[in-house]
């Protein structure tokens, strides 16, 4: 297997079907038919393996509705965004799982929303400094769902979200804390975050909208 992904990942088909996207050649339908080939030997073969076109890799194969779901973040999403979604999937469930990548990319597909939205005026914002201004704000800032109250939630549950991913990181090289993040560890990051970047694409975190004069 590692040596088919090798292959998938140096083929220089892959610049064909970017570079001519829309205005398919025969050469390029061509290969795209032997990658979809390539996907249904492995499937019928019960390869726990498929191809992932996006990185241009193989991937661990996962429950459909799952995948599904972070597939709909990343098509939804804008692009800095959903591309560090895709990097994310890959590192994590690609052949030569990545963990510590997979939630580095997984924080920062949240930065790339939560930190222009919350902090649009710091370059160097990080998504620690998106948490603090969310908790000294607390006034300024609703969720698009109704709380039991019947009005716009409050924002402490997303907050805690927030918190959860980002404390969950091993962030810093050399501390007496520091340590690589376990595979679970790194699998959960994506999905917490793709369900935090939906909810930032869909404008569920807004600003409480100025009183009438």
């Amino acid at each position: 297997m590692t040596a088919v992904d090798a292959v998938l990942q140096l083929h220089t088909g892959w610049e064909w079907l970017e570079a001519t996207e829309g205005t398919w050649r025969e050469g390029d339908l061509s290969f795209s038919r032997e990658i979809d080939d390539l996907d249904s030997i492995l499937e019928d073969a019960g390869s726990s393996f498929r191809v992932y076109r996006p990185k241009h890799c193989l991937i661990k194969r996962v429950d459909e509705t799952i995948h599904a779901a972070v597939d709909k973040s990343i098509e939804e999403a804008p692009s800095n965004a959903a591309d560090h979604l895709r990097a994310a999937w890959a590192a994590a469930y690609g052949i030569h799982p990545d963990p510590d990548k997979a939630y580095g990319q997984a924080v920062r597909a949240v930065e790339a929303l939560a930190c222009p939205l919350v902090t649009p005026r710091n370059a160097r914002s990080t998504l620690g400094i998106v948490i603090r201004d969310l908790r000294s704000q607390l006034a300024q800032w609703q969720l698009k769902v109704t709380g039991s109250s019947g009005h716009p939630a409050s924002i402490d549950r997303f907050i805690e979200m927030l918190d959860l991913l980002w404390k969950g990181q091993s962030r810093h090289a050399g501390n007496p804390s520091s340590r690589h993040q376990s595979q679970t560890e790194g699998e959960a990051a994506i999905h917490l975050a793709a369900t935090i970047v939906q909810w930032l694409t869909l404008g569920i975190l807004e600003k409480v909208p100025s009183s009438s004069p």
